[in-house]
């Protein structure tokens, strides 16, 4: 049997066609660079496994095009990251990949939340993470890392200095202010103290 269409039927159908293909997202962030300030991602939680594992990937991935300096869990970090993923249908039918990131400092407090979404396509059946696809995996995961690298580019550049390096730095200032002193005592004829 041949089923065959009329010109507006073709039309409409196709529009809906279009209309199903199109994906809508919260407002875009710009792209963000935030080179030199380690961050270690700790967790991301609230995803069946197979989710997780690709929006890891290609977190790291939208991590290294901004540049930004991910480390192990067990390096020293500035700032530590964790992450939960929800995915629920939206009124118009489609599926929704909400995303929440709270960064923590170096004393554990936490310093910010940035949280956004990205809308995907419509959900088949009971389980909302039918409708998230490797499209959609991929906006959140860089709107996340725009997210978190908008927040490091504006927290002051003393602060992003790691503990290990104020050490570092402490114990520089000493060595100069002893080579200082020194090189005084040596110029300084015999008897006057400074």
């Amino acid at each position: 049997m041949i089923i065959r269409f009329s010109g507006p039927v073709l039309g409409a159908a196709a529009a809906l066609a279009l209309a199903g293909c199109q994906e809508t997202t919260t407002a875009a962030r710009p792209r963000v660079d935030a080179p030199g300030v380690p961050v270690s991602v700790q967790s991301i939680s609230g995803a069946p496994d197979s989710v997780t594992t690709r929006f890891a990937g290609l977190l790291g991935e939208a991590a290294a095009e901004r540049r930004m300096e991910i480390v192990p869990g067990d390096k020293p970090a500035r700032f530590r990251v964790r992450g939960y993923l929800t995915a629920q249908p939206t009124e118009d039918g489609q599926t929704a990949l909400a995303f929440v990131w709270d960064v923590y400092d170096e004393s554990k407090k936490r310093a910010q939340r940035v949280q956004g979404e990205s809308l995907g396509r419509r959900g088949g059946g009971s389980d909302p993470w039918s409708g998230i696809d490797q499209t959609v995996v991929a906006k959140a995961a860089a709107e996340s890392m725009d997210a978190i690298a908008s927040f490091l580019v504006t927290t002051p550049a003393v602060g992003a200095v790691l503990p290990a390096d104020k050490a570092k730095a402490a114990d520089a200032q000493a060595n100069n202010l002893k080579a200082t002193t020194a090189a005084r005592t040596a110029s300084t004829p015999a008897g006057k103290k400074l």
